[in-house]
């Protein structure tokens, strides 16, 4: 299978490079795994089912596409998944880090690892975000940031992140591909040497969009605006700003603590009427 050539049709497409390289990298590693994706409908359903969720809503999404161009260049006449159903869209819930394992896997970082848990923690960057952060983006006030869909931002440097930047190259990728076909680095292998980096230290389903998570929760916590977290954020819409907040037992119980009636709560103690 000529992965250059479905590349080119995917970008053929329409889709967005973002898209391109995550289903580029995907079918890469299930040739990698299985050998070759002509596999009976049985098989490849099987697989999925192994997943949940978005997990599996996302690899059919990607075996869907592949599949379609298989058919459409003539290498398979039947798509195996043409039949499977998506799963049912989970619903969103906030995943921050804890204080603890954010600490922890600070700690434990260096060089460039550091650097992206930085840019997730301190500006709640996505990791195809992280990828094409160049020199030229940042200065000691703004940090500009390319978003979904091609959107254009300018956030608020944290100085920590400007101290971090004089480390890098003022100009030109901070972190370039090795790979002649690339100018930067893709956002799987950011993705996945991060999920490894949580996993070494024991933190389950540790990712970059986590710190994301962890970002907006804890400006929440601090008391910042939530019209100000959207649009840090970045988000159209609040609703969807308030799904990357969470909220514990403590806060809402604190929260309950702050109300203070005007009037005696002990009836027992006034005269019957």
């Amino acid at each position: 299978m000529d992965l250059l050539t479905y590349e080119s049709w995917l970008t053929e497409h329409g889709l967005c490079r973002n898209t391109v390289d995550q289903r580029v990298a995907f079918v890469g590693r299930r040739l990698k795994a299985w050998g070759t994706l002509d596999l009976p409908p049985s098989f490849v359903v099987e697989w999925l089912l192994g997943y949940r969720g978005w997990t599996r809503r996302t690899y059919l999404m990607h075996l869907r596409s592949v599949y379609a161009w298989m058919v459409e260049t003539g290498q398979i006449e039947v798509s195996p998944v043409s039949k499977m159903r998506p799963p049912p869209t989970p619903a969103p819930r906030p995943r921050p880090l804890t204080a603890d394992a954010l600490n922890e896997a600070m700690s434990a970082a260096q060089g460039h690892l550091r650097t992206w848990l930085l840019l997730g923690y301190l500006l709640g960057l996505r990791c195809h975000e992280i990828a094409k952060v160049r020199g030229e983006h940042v200065s000691e006030t703004t940090f500009y940031v390319l978003g979904k869909g091609g959107r254009e931002a300018e956030l608020p440097t944290h100085p920590a992140l400007w101290a971090l930047a004089q480390e890098y190259p003022r100009t030109g990728w901070w972190f370039p591909s090795v790979q002649a076909r690339r100018d930067y680095i893709s956002e799987s292998q950011i993705g996945n040497k991060v999920r490894a980096h949580f996993r070494e230290l024991g933190i389950e389903s540790g990712s970059v969009h986590r710190l994301r998570h962890t970002y907006c929760t804890t400006l929440a916590r601090n008391g910042v605006q939530p019209r100000v977290i959207q649009e840090l954020m970045r988000h159209s819409s609040l609703d969807t700003t308030m799904r990357y907040m969470d909220v514990l037992s403590e806060e809402r119980a604190a929260a309950v603590r702050t109300l203070s009636p005007g009037w005696t709560t002990t009836p027992a103690d006034q005269p019957a009427a």
